[in-house]
C-alpha cells in the first residue's frame, strides 16, 4: 500500500465516530485539539525534495477550510522513494502552511566485473561489484592481477546505474607469454622428454619422461618472451617444442584390413542431401574409420565421387574434396542408390 494511502487510513480511523453507545464521548481536551470550522480558507504547499534540498517537481497545492481534514496528494516519483515527512497535521490549522516530503534516490542494479585468463579460459580472482543510486555515473577500472597483463575488455566501462545489471569482462594473459595458438595437432617425440607443469618451468614432479617415437595430441602452443616455444599435451602438462616434430597422427589410428578399400569400391557421379540433426553438423573422415577431416551441415546438398562397402557391410561415400561420410547420413541420392 502506498504511504499516503496508509496515512489516510490512519487519519480516517482516528476521526471515525463512536461505534456504539458504550464508546466514551470525546473529552473537552480532545475537542479542543480539533480546530473549529470557521469557514476561513486555508492553503498548504506540499514540497517534494531530495536529501540535498533540491525540488524534484513543482509543489502541490492543497486548498481547504480551517478545521477540515487534510488529504495528501498521491505522488510517485520515478527512481525515488519517500523517507521523511515534515509539517504534516491532521487538519487545516492555519491560512497558510507547508508540508515537506523528502525522497531518497533508489539504488540501481549492480555492475559486475570479471577477470579472465584468455588462454586458460578461467577466472583469475573474485568478481567485483559496484552499486549506486539510479541515474548516477559509474566507472569500472581493470583490477591488477599479479603475473598477468591486461589485453582488452568487453562491456561498458562507464555509464549510469539503471534498473538492469551490467557486466564487464577483462581479459588477461600471463605476462611471460608473448603469443599463443589454440589450434590442435599432433607431435612426435624426438628425444627423451620431461613433462613440466607450465611453460618455462625448469623443475617438475612428473616422474615419467616421454619416449622417442611416441605421438601426442597438442591443445595449445605458447611462445614465451625468452623466444622459447612450448606445447601442451594435457592439463598442466607442457613440453618444449624443440624436442618434438609435427606429425599427422596416423600412428594413433588403428590399421584397418585392406579388404574394405577394394571390396565393392566404385567411382560414382551422384549428389545427395546430408541427413543428420536439424541445424547441426556431422563429421566427415579422411578415410573410413579414420581421422576427422571436416564437417557438413544437415540439409546440405553434396557431390559424391566414390561409394564403397566395408567388411561390416557399412556403406561409405566420398564427398568431393571433403572426405568420407557413412551412407546412413545421406538421402535424396541422384541418381538413386543401388545394391551390391
Amino acid at each position: 500500500m502506498h504511504i499516503f494511502d496508509r496515512l489516510k487510513s490512519m487519519l480516517q480511523g482516528l476521526n471515525s465516530a463512536p461505534s456504539s453507545e458504550t464508546d466514551v464521548a470525546p473529552t473537552q481536551a480532545t475537542s479542543a485539539e480539533t480546530p473549529a470550522r470557521n469557514q476561513a480558507e486555508a492553503l498548504i504547499l506540499v514540497h517534494h525534495i531530495d536529501a540535498a534540498g533540491n525540488e524534484l517537481q513543482a509543489p502541490d497545492m492543497i486548498a481547504g477550510i480551517i478545521g477540515d481534514e487534510i488529504h495528501l496528494p498521491d505522488v510517485s516519483i520515478a527512481g525515488y522513494h519517500l523517507v521523511k515527512i515534515d509539517g504534516l497535521t491532521r487538519w487545516f490549522t492555519a491560512p497558510q502552511a507547508r508540508i515537506i516530503l523528502t525522497y531518497e534516490r533508489q539504488t540501481g542494479q549492480p555492475v559486475w566485473a570479471y577477470a579472465y585468463d584468455i588462454d586458460q579460459r578461467q577466472l583469475i580472482g573474485l568478481p567485483t561489484m559496484t552499486r549506486g543510486p539510479l541515474g548516477t555515473a559509474y566507472e569500472v577500472t581493470a583490477p591488477t592481477v599479479a603475473g598477468f597483463k591486461l589485453l582488452r575488455s568487453v562491456g561498458d566501462l562507464t555509464g549510469e546505474y539503471t534498473t538492469t545489471s551490467k557486466t564487464v569482462l577483462f581479459f588477461y594473459r600471463n605476462q611471460s607469454w608473448r603469443q599463443t595458438d589454440l589450434s590442435t595437432g599432433f607431435v612426435q617425440i624426438r628425444t627423451v622428454t620431461r613433462v613440466f607443469p607450465y611453460p618455462g618451468a625448469t623443475t617438475t614432479n612428473y616422474p615419467t619422461s616421454l619416449q622417442p617415437g611416441s605421438v601426442y595430441k597438442t591443445y595449445m602452443r605458447v611462445q614465451l618472451n625468452d623466444d622459447t616455444t612450448w606445447v601442451t599435451i594435457g592439463d598442466n602438462q607442457w613440453i618444449p617444442e624443440s624436442q618434438v616434430q609435427l606429425t599427422n597422427g596416423n600412428q594413433l589410428i588403428p590399421k584397418l584390413p585392406l579388404g574394405y578399400r577394394t571390396r565393392n569400391k566404385h567411382q560414382v557421379q551422384q549428389t545427395g542431401r546430408v541427413s543428420f540433426v536439424p541445424g547441426k553438423q556431422v563429421h566427415t573422415y579422411l578415410e573410413p574409420y579414420g581421422r576427422y577431416l571436416t564437417t557438413v551441415t544437415d540439409g546440405e546438398r553434396v557431390t559424391l565421387t566414390e561409394r564403397l562397402v566395408d567388411d561390416n557391410r557399412v556403406v561409405w561415400y566420398r564427398l568431393q574434396n571433403r572426405g568420407y561420410l557413412p551412407g546412413r547420413y545421406l538421402t535424396d541420392l541422384d541418381p538413386s542408390d543401388f545394391l551390391f
